[in-house]
């Protein structure tokens, strides 16, 4: 089968959709020979730590991207991204409660003490900056917090807004080990439910484990138990003779859902990047069931979905999401968009068909007011490795030798029309991890996203990088997650262009945006930072960004404090400013292993309200505020 048989669109006149970025280049810094040396070997000491890595129509109701879907995009004209003013951050970044230093090159300090200096001092440096007063509590954020109780109730330092009033929702990982085993992942973890009912000065704190299918075959068998996991435990869980698979669905529970939370009519979703959520009661936090799809969406080899549904434009109420079906015997792939709306949560409605010729691993995606934006990365998923392996060898980078198929945008259109796709060069591969807001403009689909340096699943994400303080400051060296824009055009002949909309002298991820202006264009979006300080990981920050007047970037941190993604709660005032709001977040105390939950004025990043402190939670995930009280106070 030829390669235009598998693809997903065909362009019009035969030719392949081809966009060149209009990639902004770096100006060659001026450093010593011997610093270029240090430098090299600090990147290659790095990377030790990085794993290396005719027009089908679908079911009614299914809209299939086949040969000859739609039109495609040629020629090689330039098209005008839109205007950005400022760049990336320079001088003194504005912040709340301290001040960071954001000058260019942050990331490189520790390589420009001396000319002479030789990358054993460079590791020297890093070990010796271990002490008592470097990321002090930080690693906590990966110790077992496994404590749980109901409406633990503390009065705020200061009231909150009227506006905030309702519940936060965060998930965490909760507990790290069970019965002489403990997990290797950091994404393995038995996950955890915090819930911070707000009204004025009084907050009332839930937490629970969450009570998976997992972590109750687990419990039963008294030691972490059958499932798949991205490494291995330790000492590694033996598998039948009979049933070498005894990890894949359906011999194990998969279903430890804690990456996010959805409200879809009365029934809370906890999601991870799969088919599978749990139902969890919104008072107790207590999970209540699986959601049982009366829907067929699904097909025998159903292996991801994502964690970061979005919700209809239109304001229906209802979510955007997809699953994806793979073959058994062929890695051709169908990516199914799908609604899901409060008038029946049990049931899926799909929308369109997406097919791609390898397994992709698409964490987020964007909606705009008439398109879903699939960025896909150059990464297949290998369900066959899975099958006998932990997670972590399924994420298979793909070589891409020449522009095409899997490095690329597809543009599904929500009313079940054919879509088309917008390839991105070779030399740029779309590496991501999420999306911050997708929107149209008169020249095409404006997509934000946060791009990583590799295949972000590649990475050491075990426990013990996470905890190793040389291992976390040394990685940066071989590059920083930023956030970039990129315009993908209507104009079939212009290419795609993009431009860096964050400082690249930090690791920015996690990033949220004004809940009312999804879909539509915005101009603030709000991050974490971390080497705030450019020279340590754990100096962490919650940052403001401008990209329409490019004014400096605004910071909120505090020493040895490490907060959560911070979720904005909008202003109720009638005509209120795009930044008018507040940030809800929490924050660990470190040097006091504590928690705290924030309030911070999302336009000036000053404190407006602090509660706690509450017990420690571990590693946060995706926080929602749920206004009202509508998470079941």
């Amino acid at each position: 089968q030829s390669k235009a048989a598998v693809c997903a669109i065909m362009p019009a006149g035969g030719s392949r959709a081809r966009a060149a970025m209009a990639m902004p280049r770096r100006s060659p810094r001026r450093v010593g020979a011997r610093r270029w040396a240090v430098a090299a070997a600090a990147i290659g000491s790095a990377a030790c730590w990085l794993r290396r890595g005719s027009g089908r129509t679908g079911r009614p109701g299914h809209t299939a991207f086949g040969l000859g879907a739609a039109a495609g995009a040629g020629g090689t004209r330039r098209a005008m991204l839109l205007t950005l003013a400022g760049g990336p951050a320079s001088g003194r970044t504005v912040i709340g409660d301290t001040s960071i230093d954001a000058e260019g090159d942050v990331g490189y300090n520790l390589l420009h003490d001396t000319a002479a200096e030789e990358l054993g001092d460079l590791n020297s440096k890093a070990s010796a900056s271990i002490g008592a007063e470097d990321d002090v509590g930080y690693n906590l954020l990966y110790e077992t917090a496994a404590e749980e109780f109901e409406d633990l109730n503390i009065k705020a330092l200061r009231a909150f807004p009227h506006y905030v009033r309702g519940d936060f929702v965060i998930p965490s990982i909760g507990q790290f080990e069970m019965g002489g085993r403990k997990f290797v992942g950091l994404l393995d973890c038995f996950g955890k439910l915090q819930k911070f009912h707000i009204d004025g000065d009084q907050v009332s704190a839930t937490y629970r484990i969450m009570e998976s299918g997992f972590y109750n075959v687990s419990r039963t068998q008294k030691t972490i138990g059958p499932g798949l996991l991205f490494f291995e435990t330790s000492p590694p869980r033996e598998k039948p003779w009979y049933n070498p698979i005894c990890n894949m669905p359906p011999f194990a529970p998969n279903d430890n859902t804690y990456v996010n939370t959805i409200q879809v009519g009365d029934t809370m979703l906890a999601l991870t990047d799969s088919f599978a959520m749990l139902q969890v009661d919104p008072r107790t936090m207590r999970v209540i069931g699986n959601s049982d799809w009366a829907d067929d969406l699904q097909d025998l080899v159903c292996y991801t979905g994502s964690a970061h549904p979005q919700p209809d434009p239109k304001k229906t109420g209802e979510w955007i999401g997809f699953i994806g079906n793979s073959g058994i015997l062929s890695e051709e792939t169908t990516l199914r968009l799908f609604r899901l709306g409060g008038d029946a949560p049990d049931t899926r409605r799909s929308v369109a068909d997406v097919r791609m010729d390898t397994p992709p691993y698409i964490h987020s995606f964007g909606v705009s007011e008439r398109f879903a934006i699939l960025p896909r990365m150059p990464v297949k998923f290998s369900a066959t490795s899975v099958a006998m392996a932990p997670m972590s060898a399924a994420f298979q980078p793909i070589e891409v030798s020449k522009e095409g198929f899997e490095n690329a945008f597809y543009i599904v259109p929500l009313d079940g029309s054919p879509g088309i796709v917008r390839t991105v060069p070779q030399e740029e591969p779309l590496w991501f991890t999420h999306v911050v807001n997708t929107y149209e403009n008169a020249s095409g689909v404006v997509i934000d996203i946060t791009q990583t340096p590799g295949n972000p699943f590649a990475s050491d994400l075990t426990l013990d990088a996470a905890k190793d303080k040389q291992r976390r400051d040394i990685a940066g060296v071989a590059g920083k997650n930023v956030v970039k824009r990129f315009l993908l055009p209507f104009d079939s002949d212009a290419p795609v262009s993009s431009a860096l909309i964050s400082d690249e002298g930090a690791f920015t991820d996690f990033p949220r945006i004004n809940p009312k202006y999804r879909s539509r264009k915005h101009c603030f979006y709000w991050a974490i930072e971390w080497f705030s300080d450019g020279d340590s990981y754990a100096s962490m920050a919650v940052v403001k960004y401008d990209v329409c007047s490019g004014e400096r970037k605004r910071a909120w941190s505090r020493r040895h404090w490490y907060p959560s993604e911070a979720t904005m709660v909008p202003s109720d005032r009638e005509g209120a400013a795009e930044d008018e709001g507040v940030l809800v977040f929490v924050a660990l105390d470190g040097a006091r292993g504590e928690t705290w939950l924030l309030g911070v004025d999302a336009c000036t990043m000053e404190t407006v309200s602090e509660a706690g402190p509450f017990p420690r939670i571990g590693f946060t995930t995706h926080g929602e505020f749920y206004p009202g009280g509508g998470a079941g106070a």
